[in-house]
């Protein structure tokens, strides 16, 4: 048995939130969708690609110049000696 339900178009839902407040023939309105459609794609793959900042090497290094904190009872009354 075939699947009859349609799935929508995520462009034609997309392009269905805009809304013009003047009169617009549809051409012109189908090639501002697709610009604004097409720069709103555009900046949310760069927004996705850009590369998360990674931690500078002397935050990195730092770590290793300090000793480990033990917890326990008495073990800040030895440090302090």
């Amino acid at each position: 048995m075939a699947d009859t339900t349609a799935t929508p178009d995520p462009v034609a839902t997309r392009a269905s939130q805009f809304r013009f407040v003047s009169r617009v023939d549809p051409e012109d309105a189908a090639a501002v969708t697709a610009v604004l459609l097409g720069a709103v794609d555009d900046e949310l793959s760069a927004a996705a690609s850009a590369a998360e900042p990674g931690r500078d090497q002397w935050v990195r290094s730092a770590g290793a110049l300090r000793t480990p904190i033990d917890v326990g009872h008495g073990r800040w009354q030895r440090a302090a000696r």
